[in-house]
């Protein structure tokens, strides 16, 4: 079995994940609005409102990082039609190329990260379950948003790289294996 992707991620997939996260970040950072809160969904910058969309959004990258299984398969197709999608607009719209932007030594998921992957992903699927349709949408976009992220070069890969290192540390420890 591989221990690293073999991924790669493009600029059309980096500006997808962007394009995500500036939407939710924009929702969150509405003020206006009445008793209820913001219209919309907007979270009035409360940032409790976020830990839906920033905890799916690490799942995303860990998944992503994942080297294989049912997890990483399926987040490289979901990266391969984010590419997909994002070079497409990325031409149509602005006529611009789109190239590779995978950062060099893309850090893999120990056996012990592996595990928390999992067990992190059963508490995800678990909360996902009691939510209503709003939280379902925030979960998917989240995951989107970090899997279209989690291998880029940019400021979105270290983050990805230093969940990654988390995962890895929390698991080896829990589960023993050093």
């Amino acid at each position: 079995m591989n221990s690293v992707t073999t991924a790669t991620v493009s600029l059309g997939a980096v500006t997808i994940g962007l394009s995500i996260l500036a939407w939710h970040i924009a929702r969150w950072w509405k003020t206006e609005g009445g008793k209820g809160g913001p219209p919309g969904g907007g979270g009035g910058r409360d940032p409790k409102v976020l830990i839906p969309f920033l905890s799916s959004v690490a799942l995303g990258m860990l998944c992503i990082t994942a080297a294989g299984g049912l997890l990483g398969t399926g987040a490289t197709m979901l990266l391969d039609l984010g590419s997909t999608l994002g070079n497409w607009s990325l031409t149509a719209v602005t006529g611009t190329v789109t190239p590779g932007v995978t950062r060099s030594g893309v850090k893999a998921l120990t056996p012990g990260g592996s595990a928390a992957l999992v067990i992190y992903l059963v508490v995800v699927i678990s909360v996902w379950k009691s939510g209503g349709k709003i939280f379902h949408g925030k979960v998917t976009s989240g995951v989107t948003c970090g899997v279209m992220l989690g291998l880029s070069a940019g400021f979105s890969g270290v983050a990805a790289a230093a969940v990654v290192s988390v995962f890895n540390a929390v698991g080896d420890r829990v589960t023993g294996v050093m």
